[in-house]
């Protein structure tokens, strides 16, 4: 699935009771263009959970593909100037993704493992290095350790490495950890944690391979396991400027309209790095 959800647009008109945007501005949008507003979902701010009618930007709708949205004020957001227009895209997805959970359950300071190196992973080592937290990527890629130390993780762990994965589980447990691949055996994941720790599950594993874990171990180490979900449009804005404060960018491969097809055999392949993003606006300045 490719649907054009993590976009970044100049607003060309307002409408007469719209307050805070004006023609002109740099905006962002993302995953979600509406919600019902009144369960209590929405009414708690966690409007991404709307038991009702949360409206996503893609299906039956073009999203990011469109050269013109039309959409409401309340899910438009704010666009810093220092964040690059070319890269920033996918902060309105992936960014928020685990800047959410992460400030939601993290502390400066706190063993925090990230597992996988990929769209989310590599911003999740990003936003909780910048939180204060030191940092272990986990990878069953070997190559990827200095890419991932570059991101700012303290350590790296081979979790193909049976002495890597063993150290991981003895002696330097984790406060907490945030999935963001697809992996159907977490038992050696939850292992990792300390008693009373956190596995984030942010990652949508697949619903034909049910993810296992050991059950005995998550109820006396008392630990937890919890899922979550993008993130609030408060939590949106949150990142966004947290990014724009630290200097936090996703690694993209830049496309024009044209060379779409390349984009995506790229991520078909599994081979782009790590987000695809396509100027449509400039492909259709001149219709």
């Amino acid at each position: 699935m490719v649907p054009g959800h993590e976009i970044i647009a100049e607003i060309e008109k307002v409408g007469e009771e719209v307050k805070g945007f004006k023609p002109g501005d740099l905006v962002g949008f993302g995953v979600f263009r509406d919600c019902c507003g009144k369960c209590k979902a929405c009414k708690s701010g966690d409007d991404q959970l709307c038991a009702e009618c949360y409206v996503l930007t893609y299906d039956p709708y073009l999203g990011g593909y469109s050269t013109h949205m039309q959409v409401k004020a309340s899910f438009v957001f704010h666009m810093p100037p220092n964040l690059d227009k070319a890269k920033a895209a996918p902060i309105l997805c992936a960014g928020v993704t685990v800047f959410a959970p992460l400030k939601r359950w993290g502390i400066p300071g706190a063993r925090c493992g990230v597992v996988g190196i990929g769209g989310l992973g590599h911003m999740a080592i990003q936003v909780a290095n910048k939180m204060g937290m030191h940092v272990v990527a986990i990878s069953t890629n070997p190559s990827k350790e200095a890419e991932a130390k570059q991101y700012g993780a303290k350590e790296f762990v081979n979790s193909k490495n049976e002495a890597d994965m063993k150290k991981l589980k003895s002696t330097e447990k984790l406060d907490l950890l945030i999935n963001t691949a697809f992996v159907p055996d977490i038992t050696e994941y939850l292992y990792s944690l300390r008693a009373g720790g956190r596995f984030i599950q942010v990652a949508i594993p697949d619903i034909a391979k049910p993810i296992v874990f050991n059950n005995v171990d998550l109820v006396v180490g008392q630990k937890q396991y919890s899922g979550s979900w993008v993130g609030n449009r408060r939590e949106l804005q949150e990142t966004l400027d947290f990014c724009a404060d630290f200097n936090i960018l996703p690694v993209v491969e830049n496309f024009k309209w044209p060379d779409f097809p390349k984009a995506y055999q790229r991520l078909y392949e599994c081979k782009a790095k790590y987000r695809c993003v396509v100027d449509v606006a400039d492909t259709f300045d001149n219709l």
